[in-house]
């Protein structure tokens, strides 16, 4: 999907005060990680690692894995479409509303793909498909599975590639990382992101983690050099400085139930439950569609048009919280929205 996903301004000529429509932490990247890039601009004179090797060893040795296992991506999209590409014209079981890029990768890839809606699903769901693409946390709605839930799923379905898509995972305290159990498991394959801790999607750094059997099915569809220079740097100062690099998700946590109670106060919004700084919401007058075009128009704030989201309406939109003083423009926002009518 070339379009339809969050932080769309450039297709707006409107001056964005907030955007609350990108799921990475407000604050944006560190001072620190800034001087350093800028210090390794002579770089981008020499291609950079063709599999990013110091990345790769730099990560294992974070996750106390072994480099083998260890898959270094231009962003976490570039990891699903690897995955799908490497078990082409196989089948896949999506649990939705999810990340498009899910289904866009198993479509490109000729796989044949079933749904199972999040709410549908519990520990002895069976899968009939090769491979299961499932976010925890869930991207659009915030929601996590437990880790005994999904480990349950796996061991139930031993001869079904899980793909758990771990983004979001530095956003919650809800959700523990399932990485540890990589050694366990030779049917589990994590994906990690660092753009959206970090603050740097356009630098574009995901990865994949797994056993080295999966890893090395997979790498034969990765082209050389998609990791570029700085991106590598970005990740070796991350990786270097990840314990002073600390992430306050007990304050977006805060930060996020005031925005949603002040939205709740509002009326004419249903809100879901959400584990993390992001959640889904549904207009009951109008179309998040038209919702954004208002707030983008009247107060230059950009929400995330969810209608695109596959089991989603028209009505529904998300929301990722962002500094106290913009959260109250975007309420202040909505009411003179549902005022209008």
């Amino acid at each position: 999907m070339i379009n339809g996903h969050g932080d769309d301004r450039y297709l707006f000529n409107y001056n964005i005060v907030a955007d609350f429509s990108s799921n990475v932490y407000y604050k944006g990247f560190s001072q620190e990680l800034s001087s350093h890039l800028m210090d390794c601009l002579y770089k981008i004179n020499n291609y950079p690692e063709s599999n990013a090797q110091r990345l790769q060893v730099a990560l294992a040795d974070w996750h106390r894995l072994t480099p083998a296992q260890v898959l270094v991506t231009n962003g976490a999209t570039e990891a699903f479409y690897l995955v799908a590409h490497a078990y082409r014209r196989k089948s896949a079981t999506i649990v939705i509303p999810a990340f498009a890029e899910y289904e866009d990768a198993c479509h490109t890839n000729d796989l044949q793909i079933s749904y199972v809606h999040w709410d549908e699903l519990h520990p002895h769901t069976f899968f009939g498909t090769d491979i299961v693409f499932l976010g925890n946390p869930n991207n659009p709605t915030g929601a996590v599975l437990d880790r005994l839930t999904i480990l349950h799923l796996v061991e139930r379905n031993p001869e079904i590639i899980f793909v758990i898509d771990e983004a979001y995972i530095d956003f919650t305290t809800d959700a523990i990382s399932l990485v540890t159990y990589i050694r366990l498991y030779p049917n589990l394959i994590i994906i990690k992101s660092l753009t959206k801790t970090y603050s740097i999607p356009g630098l574009r750094l995901g990865y994949i983690l797994s056993n080295e059997n999966i890893i090395n099915h997979i790498l034969p569809s990765k082209m050389p050099w998609s990791v570029n220079a700085l991106a590598i740097e970005a990740g070796l100062f991350i990786t270097r400085n990840r314990h002073d690099m600390s992430f306050p998700v007990s304050t977006l946590t805060l930060d996020t139930q005031a925005l949603i109670n002040g939205l709740n106060a509002l009326g004419n919004i249903s809100i879901g439950k959400t584990h993390t700084n992001f959640f889904l919401c549904k207009t009951d007058k109008g179309t998040a569609a038209d919702l954004k075009q208002f707030l983008l128009r009247t107060a230059g704030l950009l929400i995330r048009d969810a209608s695109n989201f596959k089991s989603l309406t028209p009505q529904h939109f998300r929301i990722a919280t962002q500094r106290p003083e913009q959260n109250a423009l975007l309420i202040k926002g909505i009411k003179a929205w549902m005022e209008s009518f």
